[in-house]
This record gives C-alpha cells, sequence and structure tokens, in this order.
C-alpha cells in the first residue's frame, strides 16, 4: 500500500480550493514550504503530477489531479462523518461547511443559516459563496462546495441531488403608485405592454422570456442589471417593470426610499422552486443535513404570504 497521508490530501484539496500553495497553506494554517513539501511528497508517492504551477504561482490540476481530488474529497468527508458518529452522543456538530447561494436568493436564505449556524454550531467552520448557478454546480460537482441553493429550474447537471426547500411564486415587482398595485395579483397580460427590467445573470432572462413567449406574448426587454437592487431603484421610478422568485418584507423601499410593491403573477406556467443540492454520489456528513433542515425553517419564516 502506498504511503499517502489524510494530511498530505487535505494539503492538496486545499491548494485546489484556493488556488495556490500559499493560499492552501493559509487555510491550514501551515507554512508555504510545508505544504508544498508535502505536495512533493504525495507526487513521488503517487508517481504522477498533480499540480500545473501557472503564473502568478497560480495552481492547476492535472488530469491525474482531478481524478486523485475527487477520491481525496470522499475520503476526508468519510473520516468527517466518521468524527460527527463519535460527537452524535453529546449532539454536536462541527468541521468545514461551504454553501454557495444565487444571488437573488441569498438575502432569503443565507442570513438565517449563518445566525442558526454560528448560535447552534460553533465548531461548525461555515463559509459563503454567492455565484451564478452554474458556478455553483461546478463547485458541486468537483467537491468545492457542500451546498447549493438555486432555483429547480436553473438546475442542469444530473449528478446533483435536489432537496425541496420550498415552493416560489413569480411576482411582478411595480411601482408603488401604478395602477396594478391595487390589484392582489396581475396578470403578464395587462404587463406585456410595459417595458421589463431583466436580471443579467444567466439563465434567469433565458428562462422566463421563454416562458413568456410560450404564452404566445412578447416583451420589451428595456434595462437589464446584474444587482436586483438596482432593479428596484429603476422600478420605483416607473422605468418599468421586474419579475421576482424572491420576494421581500413589505415594507421595503428603493434604495432612495421610494414605494415599490410586489404582486403575484396569476399564469400558473411558472412554477418554480427553491432547492438545496448536492453531489448525488458523494458521502453528506450530518452538518449537511443539518443546515439543510436549517435552510427549511428560514424558508418558512421568509414565506411572503406570511409577512
Amino acid at each position: 500500500m502506498k504511503d499517502v497521508t489524510l494530511r498530505q490530501m487535505q494539503y492538496f484539496v486545499a491548494v485546489l480550493d484556493h488556488g495556490s500553495v500559499g493560499a492552501g497553506a493559509v487555510a491550514c494554517h501551515v507554512s508555504q514550504a510545508t505544504v508544498s513539501a508535502a505536495l512533493s511528497q504525495l507526487e513521488r508517492t503517487i508517481g504522477a503530477d498533480l499540480l500545473v504551477r501557472g503564473p502568478a504561482r497560480r495552481a492547476q490540476p492535472t488530469q491525474a489531479g482531478l481524478v486523485f481530488a475527487a477520491r481525496a474529497r470522499d475520503i476526508l468527508a468519510a473520516v468527517d462523518d466518521a468524527t460527527d458518529a463519535v460527537d452524535e452522543a453529546r449532539e454536536s456538530l462541527r468541521g468545514p461547511l461551504a454553501v454557495g447561494c444565487i444571488h437573488t436568493a441569498s438575502p432569503r436564505f443565507l442570513p438565517g443559516l449563518v445566525e442558526a449556524v454560528t448560535l447552534a454550531w460553533p465548531e461548525v467552520e461555515l463559509t459563503l459563496l454567492e455565484a451564478t448557478p452554474w458556478e455553483i454546480q461546478e463547485r458541486l460537482a468537483t467537491g468545492r462546495l457542500d451546498i447549493g441553493i438555486l432555483y429547480a429550474r436553473q438546475v442542469r447537471r444530473t449528478d446533483l441531488e435536489q432537496h425541496h426547500i420550498a415552493n416560489v411564486e413569480l411576482h411582478a415587482l411595480l411601482p408603488g403608485d401604478s395602477p396594478l398595485a391595487a390589484e392582489p395579483a396581475v396578470s403578464l397580460r395587462d404587463l406585456a405592454a410595459l417595458p421589463v427590467i431583466m436580471l443579467d445573470i444567466p439563465p434567469t432572462q433565458e428562462l422566463l422570456l421563454e416562458r413568456i413567449h410560450a404564452m404566445g406574448l412578447d416583451v420589451t426587454v428595456r434595462w437589464r442589471s446584474s444587482s436586483p437592487e438596482t432593479i428596484r431603484s429603476l422600478v420605483a421610478r416607473g422605468l418599468g417593470f421586474g419579475l421576482v422568485n424572491a420576494v421581500p418584507h413589505r415594507d421595503v423601499r428603493s434604495f432612495e426610499g421610494l414605494d415599490v410593491v410586489y404582486r403575484p403573477i396569476r399564469e400558473q406556467v411558472f412554477e418554480n422552486s427553491a432547492v438545496a443540492l448536492t453531489a448525488a454520489a458523494r458521502h453528506r456528513p450530518r452538518r449537511v443535513h443539518a443546515a439543510i433542515d436549517v435552510l427549511r425553517r428560514v424558508a418558512a419564516e421568509t414565506d411572503p404570504r406570511g409577512w
């Protein structure tokens, strides 16, 4: 049996996750020389180059490195689970937990998750990432995230497992003085003549326009922004309407203090749900299951029907 240690695996995975030997050493709280020596010994033991050192000391995995990293992550996760099994007797959770979330859903889900983990499980090392749906799914598949939060219609990979968090309802974001603001719900047919302000984070616009066109409707995309806050401010000034799944508290206003309202879309072709994604083939530590339970509770507490 080749003499490969868990510490070498830990250092190697840290270098991949943080992009360089130096950054990986900082994450592991050891010197860069310690990590470099461990990786050199690991490559000699395996008999293959695992890393390619690129410009600015960036480290990229070779094909052999990608294969080794996938197995190393599984082994490290299994060791974590063995530790969790011992901790079950005292009902504590510990260890790293990396959570990624799409930008539009993060204000709803991440603050409650952070508070719950910080108060209940202080030994859990929680890290957060806000990113696009594509990046979150890629990081889950390569083991750099434990949980990804996005909408079910954004899921494209088949090697990820979906855990339902909450059903979501598409809403129109309208100026506070819009005639439609007095209605309990609005139809897209009533909105089609107005300019729409779209979220410029793929695939949001593409998915919505596909559904709108399937209804035989067309809309004019007048403005685009990657910032939900900017979209709210544009709408508040009467420059168009928005379409959103994440609905804030009814007292929210624009950045400038102008009134906006959120009204459900009547058409039933926009059903969607918020899901927590995990890698289907990878073992899930107990802290991952606990975090998903917290996300479901947070979803219930932030249901717009209960504001």
